[in-house]
């Protein structure tokens, strides 16, 4: 990878890995003058004979529950948001985030951590990605709970 990434793609979920990711790449994009593009997918459920009753309500729900995560996500970056592109693909109808990835020529891409019990955290589409040439593929893990601040000492004989 290069020493400073110029061009960042975020997957975005709704999480504190997330958030976390989010994080990273506006303090990337302020620091080096990274562009960014930020990625939100929605998910559909099968509709039609096969899957039961229509699905076209709720994945319109869905893509618009996506939609409103990356207004989260761009307010979330504050003045990074002004170098940064967002996405919504939706799954199935749209290309895939590899596709993405793939065109787009980014350097890093940065994925929330997913925690699965008894293994290491990762995410699902992180060995897909791996193929991508030239870039760096990062897992964020969520961001720590920020340390309790010091409380003021009490005077000598006050009841707590």
């Amino acid at each position: 990878m290069r020493s400073r990434p110029e061009r960042i793609l975020i997957l975005y979920e709704q999480s504190r890995a997330g958030t976390a990711a989010i994080d990273l790449a506006r303090e990337l994009a302020e620091k080096d003058g990274a562009s960014l593009t930020v990625v939100g997918i929605a998910p559909q459920a099968p509709s039609g004979p096969r899957g039961g009753n229509s699905a076209v309500e709720y994945n319109a729900a869905v893509a618009d529950s996506v939609a409103h995560d990356l207004e989260e996500a761009r307010h979330r970056l504050a003045q990074a948001a002004e170098r940064a592109a967002f996405v919504l693909l939706v799954d199935g109808a749209d290309q895939t985030l590899e596709q993405l990835a793939r065109s787009g020529g980014f350097d890093l891409v940065l994925l929330p951590a997913h925690r699965r019990p008894f293994r290491k955290s990762g995410h699902p589409a992180a060995f897909e990605l791996s193929g991508v040439p030239g870039a760096e593929i990062r897992i964020v893990e969520r961001a720590s709970q920020p340390p309790p601040k010091p409380q003021p000492p009490r005077p000598a004989g006050a009841a707590g």
